[in-house]
């Protein structure tokens, strides 16, 4: 893809998962999540955070070393979400950025172009975790998943699989149900069985 389309695809995640977040009730935070990290309410403080973070590499910002994501009230989180994308667009406007090199607090090194590979990815990933969980898959943005998946395919190494822990950061890629949508076909690579009971 080139630099805008890129960009694009970016800044549409960000407002996909927007729209998730906004169609999530109080009484679902508790819920599970087919990310085995994470219950609804805390999959939203990651999307919130990882969208932060994209927006903070744009400027040139190592992110601090760790996964802690600060807590973000339901009510306000689609808002922050906007409001990094705002600020993702922005920090991502110059094409300097995209052969940049930038170090990340586990040590590797990743250009510009990567890192808003990794980010489409990651939000757009997660934006269909939590759109499972809740029911509201038919909300997802029909046009990312293809160009997300391309993304995680190019940034997700088979040593990342189980790097932390069972299933964390990537578990097992998935071998796709016949007929799987592209969403799936998404879930699917990230480690998420797409038809698997929550929970499990």
């Amino acid at each position: 893809m080139a630099h805008p389309g890129r960009r694009g695809m970016l800044l549409n995640a960000y407002e996909n998962a927007a729209v998730i977040v906004s169609g999530v009730e109080p009484g679902e935070l508790a819920g599970p999540t087919p990310c085995p990290s994470y219950d609804v309410a805390g999959l939203i403080d990651h999307l919130v955070e990882a969208a932060n973070r994209a927006a903070a590499l744009g400027r040139g910002q190592t992110p601090p070393p760790g996964d802690e994501s600060p807590h973000v009230e339901l009510s306000r989180a689609p808002d922050q979400l906007r409001r990094a994308a705002e600020e993702a667009a922005q920090a991502w406007s110059d094409d300097s950025g995209w052969s940049s090199n930038f170090t990340m607090p586990w040590g590797e090194v990743y250009t510009g172009a990567n890192l808003v590979d990794m980010y489409l990815a990651e939000l757009a990933g997660h934006a269909w975790d939590l759109a499972r969980a809740t029911g509201q898959l038919d909300r997802l943005d029909a046009s990312l998943a293809v160009p997300a998946l391309e993304g995680a395919r190019a940034m997700v190494k088979p040593h990342y699989r189980d790097m932390v822990g069972p299933g964390v950061p990537f578990a097992a890629e998935v071998t796709p149900a016949p007929g799987a949508t592209d969403w799936e076909r998404l879930a699917a690579f990230m480690g998420r069985d797409p038809r698997a009971p929550l929970g499990q």
